[in-house]
């Protein structure tokens, strides 16, 4: 399996935004600069987007093309990326954030923000860095294993996370009851569970090879991802088997999805919301230990 760490978290839609044409649009170069840099300094990044940006930039197929190479991710639900970035940088994979945001709102829950961002700025169309690109790389820890993740969930969170991650219309549609396996010519993207009792509900969907299924005593389900950097394995409690521990190690996308999914809850500055409230701000607002999961570098 891949090793997934980062040295640099970038900030999308703050680089995209920077520069704007006579449209209002958000000059993608400046990213492909970014990009070009990080590349050549070979620093490990990942690319964070807030929903929405594609109609708001000039040029929303370079975006797709990032996500599409397994280096870029659009947060879902029209949010703002921020939590997810800070989170990630500090408690998933301890590296960089690259924007010129100075994320006050988030300096009380992440203090080393200060630590980790790296500023970037054009001086008459060249990229600068503060801290440089070398000295990031200088200052980075050895290779290490990936973000490694134990938290407690019901498995009704793992089945709402194994509909996002399979975009499967059809258990989104089914009954609560009734969970996803997936099936595979080798190891990359099974979903398998491992029960006393497993029927069959629906054959998959066209190609993709989902099932579902219907499953009493729950001894474990096991899910990996297509790309190989998320093995996630959910075991129920003996006493209460609706909940259990899902450990194991999980990309950027999976632990968003994760998020989205409330098996992680994640801490969000306390201030006045417009409108209602998200799933998630629902979910940590108001928790004195919002911060519910262990993820930490291995």
């Amino acid at each position: 399996m891949r090793s997934e760490w980062f040295d640099v978290l970038v900030d999308g839609a703050n680089v995209v935004m920077h520069e704007t044409d006579n449209a209002g649009k958000g000059k993608t170069e400046t990213l492909k600069q970014v990009v070009s840099k990080l590349k050549d300094a070979e620093l490990r990044f990942f690319v964070l987007f807030d929903k929405g940006i594609t109609r708001k930039c000039d040029e929303p197929s370079y975006l797709r093309k990032l996500e599409k190479e397994g280096v870029g991710f659009t947060v879902p639900g029209g949010k703002e990326a921020d939590a997810y970035l800070l989170f990630l940088a500090e408690r998933a994979y301890d590296c960089y954030v690259l924007s010129r945001d100075r994320f006050a709102d988030y300096e009380q829950i992440y203090p080393s923000i200060r630590k980790r961002r790296i500023v970037y700025n054009l001086n008459e169309g060249q990229l600068e860095f503060k801290p440089g690109l070398e000295e990031v790389k200088n200052r980075r820890a050895p290779p290490r294993r990936p973000a490694a993740l134990n938290v407690e969930c019901s498995i009704e969170q793992v089945r709402r996370f194994l509909v996002l991650v399979t975009k499967s219309k059809i258990a989104k549609l089914c009954s609560e009851e009734l969970l996803i396996e997936r099936k595979t010519k080798n190891e990359r993207g099974r979903i398998h569970i491992e029960a006393e009792f497993k029927e069959v509900f629906k054959n998959s969907e066209g190609r993709s090879g989902v099932l579902l299924v219907k499953a009493n005593g729950i001894k474990c389900l096991d899910y990996k991802s297509k790309s190989g950097m998320t093995h996630l394995t959910w075991t129920p409690y003996k006493l209460n088997p609706t909940l259990g521990r899902l450990s194991g190690y999980a990309s950027p996308r999976a632990i968003i999805m994760l998020i989205e999914s409330d098996c992680i809850h994640i801490p969000l500055p306390m201030k006045e919301k417009r409108g209602s409230l998200t799933s998630l701000e629902r979910a940590c607002n108001g928790q004195p230990q919002a911060m519910l999961s262990t993820l930490r570098n291995a």
